[in-house]
């Protein structure tokens, strides 16, 4: 089967009407029937008409359409997918999420702003209001990723450049890794399930990236395990041994802590199979790709949700060798 039309939502395009129902239907999988039902029935959009009576959509529309589906995919009716749209635009002027791939989307920009701004004027009750109403309006991985991690690497560029005071630095980082905190312990942890480990390259004390990782894997039904900052060079074999688990992840944010996180990737590779998988990621590898030839392992991509994709896949397609080890024809999945 074809891959469905790309369509790409620029920003200038928003509420255009360019789109026709056929385009439509290829971007959001909802069937026409469905999109003049929800149109009739529940006025959920109205699009513009060409002379000749056909619908024209606009990106903003297929926006909306996208939302309200994945709205109804956790259960609620379309109607109340509707009016929780309207209430959340009426009370605080989001526009539905348009995911990262699809182009810019200016709401969650918007939203990120108003919570930094928050954050960075001391007013918890306000950034409690903007995040309430974008887990409503978003779910809660668009919110962790597109809003949370942002504000919080925004927070850090601020005092590095001397625009945050390192009080404001200070509670803005705690607050928002709180948030994160509290979103990962309401994920249900997988009963079972091969193990992943998770941690930060030793030295290396920036884990945002990794908790939203472990987040994800988390809400995909993986098994994971986070063992936090600086994770140690020492002992670190035998208790993977111990372990077992079928991949080992490590992050490293500073170039300084690569080193660090290579000599735990060649502490695997010494461990007697069946040996984990091991894979890598972090900002510097994105900054600074060059660095990735010095690691051994599998780079993971370039964001969390990348991550989470490729790690899904190695997990779900992996075959076990008569040792033990992952099959290294496992290891050249390519995703998205």
């Amino acid at each position: 089967m074809g891959q469905p039309a790309q369509i790409e939502f620029r920003q200038e395009l928003d509420s255009q009407p360019v789109y026709n129902i056929k385009a439509v239907v290829e971007a959001t999988g909802l069937p026409a029937a469905t999109l003049r039902a929800w149109e009739r029935r529940y006025g959920a959009l109205a699009p513009n008409r060409t002379a000749s009576g056909y619908r024209l959509y606009s990106a903003s529309d297929i926006a909306t359409l996208r939302w309200l589906k994945a709205r109804i995919g956790e259960g609620l009716s379309i109607s109340q997918a509707l009016a929780l749209l309207n209430r959340s635009h009426n009370s605080v002027g989001l526009q539905p999420a348009v995911d990262r791939q699809a182009g810019s989307p200016h709401g969650m920009i918007g939203d990120r702003d108003a919570l930094l701004g928050a954050l960075l004027g001391f007013d918890e009750n306000q950034a409690n209001r903007v995040l309430e109403a974008a887990f409503a309006v978003y779910g809660l991985e668009p919110v962790a990723e597109l809003i949370i991690a942002p504000a919080m690497i925004q927070v850090g560029d601020l005092w590095h450049h001397g625009k945050a005071s390192t009080t404001a630095e200070h509670f803005a980082s705690n607050y928002l890794r709180r948030k994160l905190d509290a979103i990962i312990n309401a994920a249900p942890k997988p009963d079972g399930g091969r193990l992943i480990v998770l941690g930060c390259a030793p030295e290396d004390w920036h884990e945002l990236g990794l908790q939203l990782l472990h987040l994800l894997l988390r809400r995909r039904g993986l098994n994971s395990l986070y063992l936090g900052q600086n994770v140690p060079v020492a002992q670190f074999v035998e208790e993977m041994a111990r372990l077992r688990p079928i991949m080992v992840i490590i992050a490293a944010t500073l170039a300084e802590t690569v080193p660090g996180l290579a000599a735990l990737g060649a502490a695997v590779e010494t461990m007697t199979p069946p040996r984990p998988l091991f894979a890598y990621g972090g900002r510097i590898f994105n900054v600074r790709p060059e660095l990735r030839e010095g690691v051994p392992g599998i780079f993971l991509g370039e964001s969390a949700r990348t991550a989470a994709q490729y790690v899904s896949a190695l997990v779900s397609t992996a075959s076990v060798s008569g040792s033990g080890n992952i099959n290294p024809v496992s290891s050249k999945i390519r995703v998205g």
